[in-house]
């Protein structure tokens, strides 16, 4: 047996897309149609039938109360439930005198009451679905990427499941550029911008022009347009550009995101507009390293080269270095790999994928909860922009870096962690005690006496500790000179780093390099 077929009328978007939010994959109902307003849902109703009608009481044009009227010359006895954002009886009884079967408080509505409203017109009308198939007007909305082909769709067109003429047809691309937070599903989000972008396209294009959506696996839209009655190619790329400007406007607008549009070119035939389809949805790959909220033709539009390169060995090992012996300073070989990738343009599976060893690598040294790992590993899969990666890699360790110095406050008294801070900040500058003295303003004597005994060493020992664990962390990058590696470290000359490292270490720099 089918599922009972349910029709929403409503000029609210967010109160339609609520309503197929709820009933998505229900296993009674289903929402065959939804339109903004009485005119249009008349017109699909005279070719199609539907087991019950949810009908908005408040709309423009022609409002509920006019649209059960006429609904009910059609079809004298399909079940109307009435919308009503009033919590007034006697604005609701208007309603039900007019032919409503039940009704549903707009502030009221809850999955589960939907669904008792729905329950209770079922059990009242005795209704079983017919399964009558349902003659899609426009936009019909094709899943899988099986059904986005010439043949799929042809079949569909002759067996008058949708009203499309293939020809005349004009391609475009369409890529919201999410924002992802905390505490919201991806995947549902993703959907719910889709669903609410298609109703767009609905109120725009009305019954004018017919149209086709598939929403890809990335969750693109590639909708082809139909100018099946024009002649002109002009006319044709001027309304299309006016529609999506207009979209790009609404979905701003109404969603509080930017979005992403590449337009085709006029393409004779079905299979031609959609394989042109296809490869605007190639060019929306380079969202990553062009970013996102761009209009651009495909006749301008030059595709990237991306690079299969994967992220040097030694920027890893200096990283790693630096999170295991001085968190502080991690944020420096970090922008060195994010900065790698940028400059080399790799592919998006290799930047995933190195967002990820970064998480990890900061969860395994304890820096932070698993929980917060697998969310951003989440996130991680949902990015298209490589803004969005750095982003948040950047702010996940300036926070790792502040909770760092917060302990380290904590650790030490004020005057000290403040010295500690003010080497880390300047440890390759000419710095001294007496100028941390000055900084903290406390006396020389007092100051060397206290360092020794909160650090265990004294203020030189600690000063040049942090400069041979940098000039380490630069020696495992192999590819700086060494006498970029004394500069960079804070040593005045050769000579003196080269005895430092070696009391410190017990051997020279470059047998630590070859040990490495």
């Amino acid at each position: 047996m089918g599922l009972i077929k349910i029709a929403i009328v409503d000029d609210e978007l967010t109160s339609r897309n609520t309503i197929k939010k709820y009933l998505e994959g229900n296993q009674v109902y289903e929402v065959a149609a939804d339109f903004p307003n009485g005119k249009p849902a008349l017109e699909w109703l005279r070719k199609n039938s539907v087991d019950i009608l949810l009908c908005d009481i408040q709309m423009p044009d022609m409002d509920g109360v006019e649209l059960m009227r006429h609904v009910h010359i059609i079809y004298e006895y399909l079940p109307i439930v009435a919308i009503s954002g009033f919590d007034d009886f006697n604005y609701v009884r208007g309603s039900l005198v007019n032919g409503a079967a039940n009704y549903l408080l707009k502030h009221e509505l809850t999955e589960k009451q939907l669904i008792k409203v729905l329950d209770q017109v079922r059990e009242k009308y005795r209704i079983i679905p017919a399964g009558n198939p349902v003659y899609h007007k426009k936009g019909f909305c094709i899943s899988g990427e099986e059904g986005f082909s010439e043949e799929r769709i042809k079949d569909l067109v002759e067996r008058e499941e949708i009203d499309f003429q293939c020809s005349n047809l004009m391609p475009v691309a369409v890529s919201p550029d999410y924002k992802f937070m905390d505490g919201v599903n991806p995947a549902e989000y993703k959907r719910d911008v889709s669903r609410a972008i298609i109703d767009m396209l609905n109120q725009m294009l009305g019954e004018k022009y017919q149209y086709l959506v598939y929403i890809t696996k990335k969750t693109h839209l590639l909708i082809l347009i139909s100018f099946s009655e024009e002649r002109s190619n002009l006319f044709m790329i001027n309304t299309l550009s006016n529609l999506v400007r207009r979209l790009q406007q609404q979905i701003i607008r109404m969603l509080d995101i930017t979005v992403s549009i590449i337009t085709g070119e006029v393409q004779q035939e079905l299979g031609q507009a959609i394989q042109s389809a296809t490869i605007l949805d190639g060019l929306l790959e380079d969202k990553l390293y062009l970013g996102g909220n761009r209009m651009i033709s495909s006749v301008t539009a030059k595709k990237l080269q991306y690079s299969s390169r994967e992220v040097p060995d030694n920027l890893w090992a200096q990283f790693e270095f630096e999170i295991k012996n001085n968190i502080a300073g991690c944020m420096e070989p970090l922008q060195s790999v994010l900065d790698w990738m940028e400059k080399e343009r790799t592919e998006r599976e290799i930047v995933v994928r190195s967002s990820k060893k970064i998480v990890s690598l900061l969860k395994g040294e304890g820096l932070i909860e698993e929980q917060e790992k697998n969310q951003m590993v989440t996130r991680f899969k949902e990015y298209e922009e490589y803004e969005q990666f750095r982003d948040e890699i950047l702010e996940l360790m300036n926070m790792i870096i502040r909770k760092s110095y917060q302990l380290r406050k904590e650790e030490y008294s004020p005057v000290i962690a403040r010295v500690i801070e003010y080497i880390n900040q300047n440890y390759t500058k000419d710095i001294s005690l007496e100028k941390c003295a000055e900084v903290t303003e406390t006396s020389y004597t007092h100051l060397s006496r206290e360092f020794k005994r909160e650090t265990g060493m004294r203020f030189v020992e600690f000063l040049n500790r942090k400069r041979v664990n940098k000039a380490k962390s630069l020696l495992i990058r192999e590819n700086i000179s060494m006498k970029q590696i004394v500069e960079l470290s804070g040593f005045r000359n050769y000579n003196y780093f080269f005895k430092v490292f070696k009391e410190i270490e017990g051997i020279t720099p470059r047998e630590y390099l070859a040990k490495k």
